[in-house]
């Protein structure tokens, strides 16, 4: 642990702080996390925490879902500029209208969205519980899915449905290069395909195995294979090899052939920890009659997970 990650734990106690962190984030922020993992994980962590801080390492998204869960915490960033192309590109009035064409519709929203389209979903789910939110959904209703329009066309493919999908994607996994695929591929025979399903269809035909981030540790860890080709955003390799030390891990480049990161993810920096565990801020701040709104469908997603 270097100098300026032993002064945040120091803040960190002086404040009586918590870090989340997500697995995209950079590696040397993932070192100081007090819970480090997915969207399931950290919304499930950040309803038990008693700190009077909360100090979110993550896309905006998810640090709005921990102030919906924690109305009477201090729920802070440390750049809060951290966009997500799925949550920021989904207008409320769009979603209102969309819903409002189909007959007695359910609209189960994927977290990665903003505190306004959560207000009016019924439901709420992750890449890690989507299987189980939509299995247990009204039989007769009409069944609406949002933001990430991939994962919905997996989920209506596995579990073989036609839920109505909102044309949404994720910068990052929407933009793996198949030609960049095909030659690791070619070159690691052996490898095995890993991938979570917000990929497009023409990249998922190739996976082994598709799942959430947390999914894409665990298989890997159980796995008799020893090479991986993963399509997920970089910032896992840190938690694979503390998993599967002794295996390899490749990453699937863009369409640029170059790195695919989440530029948003990468933003927040030790300084900026230390900035915003200095100064309390920038803080996250919901309506509370947003909020309570919010709060419904969250609730009822983590009321049937596990």
């Amino acid at each position: 642990m270097n100098d300026k990650q032993k002064y945040i734990k120091e803040l960190a106690k002086k404040n009586n702080a918590i870090i989340l962190a997500h697995y995209y984030v950079a590696d040397e922020i993932q070192e100081i996390a007090d819970f480090l993992g997915d969207s399931l994980y950290l919304t499930q962590k950040a309803k038990e925490v008693k700190n009077d801080v909360i100090l979110f390492c993550g896309v905006n998204f998810m640090a709005e879902t921990t102030k919906i869960l924690n109305p009477n915490k201090k729920v802070i960033v440390p750049d809060n500029c951290a966009y997500c192309s799925l949550a920021d590109n989904f207008d409320v009035l769009d979603c209102i209208e969309w819903k409002s064409q189909f007959n007695n519709p359910y609209l189960i929203s994927y977290i990665n969205s903003s505190t306004e389209i959560k207000t009016i979903s019924d439901i709420i789910c992750t890449s890690s519980n989507a299987i189980n939110v939509v299995q247990n959904a009204p039989k007769d209703a009409t069944l609406l899915f949002a933001t990430d329009v991939n994962l919905g066309s997996w989920l209506n493919k596995k579990l073989g449905i036609n839920m109505k999908l909102w044309n949404g994607n994720c910068v990052v996994h929407h933009n793996y290069s198949e030609e960049g695929l095909k030659k690791l591929i070619k070159e690691n025979p052996t490898a095995e395909v890993i991938a979570h399903p917000e990929c497009t269809e023409n990249i998922l035909k190739y996976a082994n195995f598709i799942g959430s981030t947390t999914g894409i540790i665990n298989y890997s860890k159980q796995s008799n294979s020893n090479t991986f080709i993963v399509l997920t955003e970089e910032g896992v390799h840190r938690k694979l090899k503390i998993e599967s030390p002794n295996k390899t891990f490749l990453f699937v480049p863009n369409q640029k052939l170059v790195a695919n990161i989440c530029i948003n993810m990468k933003k927040h920096t030790l300084d900026k920890v230390i900035s915003a565990l200095e100064t309390l801020s920038p803080e996250i701040k919901i309506n509370e009659k947003v909020r309570e709104l919010a709060a419904i469908p969250l609730e009822r997603m983590l009321s049937i997970s596990i």
